[in-house]
């Protein structure tokens, strides 16, 4: 157990690293390094949200706050997240055909005081969206991660063919389902050899949370899209 609790250690300063990073303002400079993930999605998964992305670190530091005063986190049913989970695909699907659209405009000329209006409209209404979801993450694991995020849908698409993933040993697993219920994007994990979901970060949490040893590990497990 101690090396599991060392693994997640070392994920935290990850994002302590790149949170310290969007804060001392050097973040945004290294968009072309970030972009790294996205390739690297299709082998290993999708790595980015649950190690880099420091707004997904926000909500989980909130998160931990909530768990000092709040024994048991929310968690969406299972027959709701079955379908809600699906938003942040349609949404990015809009989001794709808004930023055509926009570059559109910006290469005709056709950019108006209204639309400069609207720029600095959705710009305040995201930051309040950022904070709300913030404090909705002290009750609820990674909400706005779960049901939102355009980014993560993107590597959430890419990751679904990676050969690298989050294996269940059938033969050494309990079935206390600790897994299920420690995973921040409310995956079933105790029914599946290889963990191929789209909404899966690799935050690794399932493999910490597993009392028995070598029973969740992360590693090759070829190309088998039915077991996504």
């Amino acid at each position: 157990m101690k090396s599991k609790s060392k693994l997640q250690l070392i994920r935290n300063a990850v994002q302590l690293v790149f949170l310290v990073l969007l804060i001392a303002g050097i973040y945004t400079k290294m968009r072309m390094v970030l972009i790294v993930f996205l390739p690297a999605a299709l082998l290993f998964g999708n790595f980015f949200c649950g190690w880099a992305c420091p707004y997904g670190t926000v909500q989980e530091i909130f998160g931990k706050i909530g768990s000092l005063f709040i024994k048991k986190k929310l968690k969406m049913p299972r027959v709701v997240q079955k379908y809600l989970q699906y938003v942040r695909y349609i949404l990015f699907a809009l989001v794709t055909v808004g930023i055509g659209e926009a570059a559109f405009y910006y290469i005709n000329g056709y950019m108006t005081f209204m639309g400069q209006f609207m720029a600095g409209f959705i710009l305040d209404a995201s930051f309040v969206i950022m904070i709300s979801f913030a404090l909705i993450a002290l009750f609820f694991e990674r909400p706005f991660c779960n049901y939102l995020c355009t980014e993560a849908a993107k590597y959430g698409i890419v990751s679904m063919v990676r050969i690298f993933s989050i294996k269940r040993n059938e033969d050494t697993c309990i079935s206390c389902r600790k897994c299920d219920r420690v995973c921040p994007m409310n995956i079933v994990i105790s029914d599946k050899k290889h963990v191929r979901n789209g909404q899966c970060i690799n935050c690794l949490e399932c493999v910490s949370a597993c009392p028995v040893e070598n029973t969740l590990t992360y590693g090759f497990t070829g190309l088998k899209l039915r077991n996504k």
